[in-house]
């Protein structure tokens, strides 16, 4: 099959005359003479021959590689969600647990495993961080540590692997006088009660949560539930957000996460929304104890950046402050789900909680 008339021979650079076998490369569809090509023993023609030419050859050796390496990649990921499938159906085949169940004690069991055993250790006298550390690792040389990390305030955070580790290691940090060893205490957790009706009696709400749910038996549950804040939702209906011990919340976790009230059956989230400053847009306090609005700085809004008070700002423009100052991309709200310091700080607060279960 001879070669149109604009291609030339790669080799002697003339135009196919019919007299001899005319080759072309499979992939850059360039060619040239088989007597120029050294191959002039063809019994096929010339259109029937599979011919790659060298440069060519290279740029398919290293796809194939390339797609055989992505194949043992794929395979062994498509092997690794098999199994954890059929472990997860096996799991349901004897527990008789529907499949949203059996998601539901992954992520509970995920959760637990991502609760540490911390311990807070910091020096008496000054010392320096890294000096204490060294000792640290000296006294508790028998003593397994996860990992260290330091803190702001020159002290050390330890994970142990066990409580009992923890235990073992506080107490031999004491014996020793001038380190002070502690439990990094937790948070009691926070819940969210969606869509309760407005005409519930707030005042006696706790009660009624306690009476319709049968949290009588929790001793002084009482005062284990406390309203921390309410908020609008839709239908006229409120979310309350209440604090409560990991003991009401374990017993909450065990009802499938619903609580009984007066008008219905209402769910149940946890609630990790940080403590957030309007003022300075910092987390861990309020605006009403913020010692930038104390030294006269003016606000930054929460949803421009700029300086002034959020709640009164009319541009459509979203930048986060605290994106912003971090030189990251921040085309979003301070409160936003995309911003990576909001959702840290949650997580940070997820992590730091004590659910009891």
């Amino acid at each position: 099959m001879g070669s149109s008339v604009d291609e030339l021979c790669l080799v002697c650079h003339e135009r196919d005359d019919g007299k001899v076998k005319w080759l072309k490369c499979l992939k850059c569809k360039l060619g040239g003479h088989s007597t120029c090509m050294r191959m002039t023993g063809l019994k096929s023609n010339a259109s029937e021959v599979n011919w790659v030419c060298d440069p060519c050859a290279l740029v398919i050796k290293s796809e194939v590689h390339l797609r055989e390496e992505i194949n043992v990649m794929t395979d062994g990921v498509t092997l690794a969600v098999e199994e954890a499938v059929s472990a997860q159906s096996g799991q349901v085949e004897k527990d008789g647990m529907n499949w949203a169940e059996v998601v539901s004690r992954c992520r509970k069991r995920k959760r637990t495993q991502k609760n540490k055993n911390l311990l807070i250790i910091k020096a008496k006298g000054s010392k320096k961080a890294v000096d204490m550390k060294k000792e640290v690792e000296e006294l508790l040389s028998d003593v397994q540590i996860m990992d260290s990390k330091f803190t702001n305030k020159g002290n050390i955070v330890i994970n142990l692997e066990s409580e009992e580790k923890r235990n073992a290691a506080q107490n031999k940090l004491h014996e020793v006088g001038n380190l002070i060893a502690s439990n990094g205490k937790r948070w009691d957790p926070k819940i969210m009660v969606c869509n309760v009706a407005r005409n519930e009696d707030k005042e006696s709400l706790i009660e009624e949560i306690i009476v319709r749910n049968n949290l009588e038996s929790i001793d002084g549950v009482i005062n284990k539930i406390k309203i921390v804040s309410e908020r609008p939702a839709a239908g006229g209906t409120v979310h309350y957000v209440l604090k409560c011990d990991p003991e009401v919340r374990a017993r909450i976790h065990g009802m499938n996460d619903k609580l009984k009230l007066k008008w219905g059956v209402h769910q149940v989230y946890d609630h990790y929304f940080p403590l957030l400053c309007y003022h300075c847009l910092k987390f861990g306090h309020k605006s009403d104890s913020c010692q930038c609005k104390v030294k006269g700085h003016a606000p930054h809004c929460y949803k421009c950046a700029g300086q002034h008070e959020g709640r009164s700002c009319q541009s459509d423009v979203r930048k986060c402050f605290n994106c912003a100052a971090s030189k990251c991309q921040s085309e979003h709200s301070v409160s936003s789900l995309s911003c990576p310091i909001f959702t840290s700080e949650v997580n940070r607060i997820r992590l730091n909680t004590n659910h009891g279960f």
